[in-house]
């Protein structure tokens, strides 16, 4: 579950340092995945980045060229 901490709170440095501080995946663990990420879809291409999207995202993507972001969404973006 995401954490969202802001400067204003009080009590914030303790949040971040707990956060910082707390339990993560190793390095390496995060390597191996983004690599065999990014090998698969070398491999496989198009398909491979509209499954990944449909995992991570939760997002049905029927193509590819609907992920693309215009310059006015972007802009809009906060």
């Amino acid at each position: 579950m995401p954490v969202r901490l802001s400067t204003a709170d009080t009590g914030f440095e303790a949040a971040f340092s707990a956060l910082v501080d707390g339990r993560r995946d190793a390095d390496a663990d995060v390597d191996r995945a983004v690599a065999d990420i990014i090998a698969d879809v070398r491999a496989r291409g198009d398909g491979a980045v509209r499954e990944y999207t449909a995992r991570f995202d939760r997002l049905d993507v029927p193509a590819l060229r609907d992920l693309r972001v215009s310059e006015d969404e972007i802009a809009a973006m906060p």
